[in-house]
This record gives C-alpha cells, sequence and structure tokens, in this order.
C-alpha cells in the first residue's frame, strides 16, 4: 500500500476459509466475507485517504470527520438508491436489463457463496479434486515476489526495478467482473500520465494530476445521474442506435464465448462430484 497506493484482495481468501469452516451454508460464507473482507479493505481504503492527506496537509482529525460523515451519508444514499432501483428499473440484475444494470460485482458475490458456501472448496481443491494443483499457488505467490526484489535490489538499473509482482497478483482478483477492456484501459491511462506526461511535463503532473484524478471521478458520477434520470429513465434513449450504443455489444464480453464447448452427451467438470 506505501509503495503502489493498492492493496491484495483477501476476498476469495475469506471464501475459502468460510467454505472450509461452514460447508453448505451460503448465507453465513456471504456474512463471513462482509465482515472479514469489506471491514478490512474499507479500513485500508480509509488509511490511504488519511496518508493523502497527510500529503495535502489537511489535519487528521478534520479528514476522519470528513471520513464519518461520507460514511454515514453513503450508507443512507445508498440504501434508498438500491431499494428504488429495485422498485423501478425493469429486469434489474439479470442480462435483460435495459443499459447495462447488470449487476456484475453483485453477481460474483452470489456466484462465490453458491461455489465456496454450497459446493465448498474440497470439492475443487481437495486431495482428489480436478483443481487440487491450484493450492500450489498461494506460496508461489507468498515466495515469487522475494528473488525479484533481491535481483533488482542488487541491479539499480535492471527493468525489474520496475516490475512488482503483489501489485500483478493482486490485479488478477478484479477478474471477475473485470474483463480485459478494463485492464487495457488502466495500462493506456497508467502509460500516459505515469511515463509519457511525468517525464515530458513534470511540474504539470506534479500539480495536476491527482486534482484531474478526482475530477474525472466526480464528473464521472455526476455525468451518470444526469444522463440516467435526463435520458434513460423517462424511455428517450430506448430507440436510439448508434456506432457507440452498441459497439460493446460485439466482443466475447459481453456475448460470453466459449473457449472450448463441452461434447454432447458430456458434462463441465468431473462426471461424479
Amino acid at each position: 500500500m506505501a509503495v503502489t497506493n493498492q492493496h491484495s484482495s483477501i476476498y476469495l481468501v475469506c471464501q475459502l476459509i468460510c467454505g472450509a469452516v461452514f460447508p453448505g451454508r451460503p448465507i453465513a460464507n456471504m456474512v463471513f466475507v462482509t465482515y472479514g473482507y469489506i471491514s478490512s479493505a474499507q479500513g485500508i481504503k480509509f488509511a490511504s485517504d488519511l496518508k493523502l492527506g497527510h500529503y495535502m496537509k489537511i489535519p487528521p482529525r478534520i479528514m476522519f470527520l470528513v471520513q464519518v460523515v461520507a460514511t454515514l451519508v453513503s450508507s443512507i444514499t445508498q440504501i434508498g438508491v438500491l431499494n428504488w432501483m429495485f422498485a423501478n428499473v425493469k429486469h434489474i440484475c439479470t442480462p435483460k436489463a435495459l443499459n447495462g444494470f447488470t449487476c456484475p460485482i453483485a453477481r460474483v458475490h452470489f456466484n462465490g457463496s453458491i461455489l465456496w458456501g454450497v459446493v465448498g472448496p474440497g470439492e475443487f481443491f481437495g486431495p482428489n479434486a480436478i483443481y487440487r494443483s491450484l493450492v500450489w499457488c498461494f506460496p508461489l505467490g507468498a515466495l515469487l515476489p522475494i528473488p525479484l526484489w533481491l535481483y533488482a535490489r542488487n541491479k539499480r538499473r535492471s527493468v525489474f526495478r520496475k516490475v512488482n509482482l503483489p501489485v500483478i497478483f493482486g490485479a488478477m482478483s478484479w477478474i471477475p467482473p473485470a474483463t480485459g477492456l478494463n485492464f487495457s484501459v488502466w495500462a493506456v491511462v497508467c502509460y500516459l500520465f505515469n511515463y509519457v506526461i511525468k517525464r515530458r511535463a513534470n511540474a504539470w503532473w506534479s500539480k495536476y494530476t491527482m486534482t484531474l484524478s478526482a475530477a474525472l471521478d466526480s464528473g464521472l458520477a455526476f455525468g451518470i445521474v444526469v444522463v440516467f434520470f435526463g435520458f434513460l429513465y423517462p424511455g428517450w434513449m430506448k430507440h436510439f442506435r448508434w456506432w457507440g450504443t452498441e459497439v460493446y455489444k460485439e466482443g466475447c464480453d459481453w456475448k460470453a464465448c466459449s473457449y472450448r464447448h463441452v461434447p454432447e452427451g458430456e458434462t463441465f467438470g468431473p462426471g461424479v462430484w
């Protein structure tokens, strides 16, 4: 967190632990993940905010007060917006939902509770399970950054000094719901701002990059509200079509293309669980 401002998610770890301790109990799995992962993730994000406030010379008490007020306000508004959308947006959280209201993050949370709560990790990673070899990725992910760090420490000009394996491994936890499109956009923006602009206009980058980032986030949130209530919800965009509204449906991210097809008469995975 101190080096890259990113944190490695323990979401899957919480699901695996609860799935082993409370097999066959999906609700318990969801509750465990909520208190185990969400609380720690939010705590880390709050610490990150305090760190940014420290850099900007904002008193810690004021930052903490803003965080508390924002948490209370967002909790109330989130519940209100959620209940309103369930009552007013047809087919929400289903593939039939208009304007992309398919709830990808919520579906990942639900699917995870089924996989690790109902089926259980033992069926996937047990001694005789089909994916048992993947368990070795846990010690591999913990040990692999060490030799790379030692090598980069001795080779000051090596390109490996710019490689951060914890960030690479941690980014994989965003899949799903993130797709290749998300990662490609992140890579382009990161290269543009943290390499091109930083090298050619370092003074501008130092002064305005964080401000621009906050402005883009705020503008996106405000624009979504305006577009939804001004154009989408009244139904004005129902029959409006152009390249920008349809191109995202042409890729495999939307069509869910199969890499392999299950032969007729066979099943995906073991024949008997």
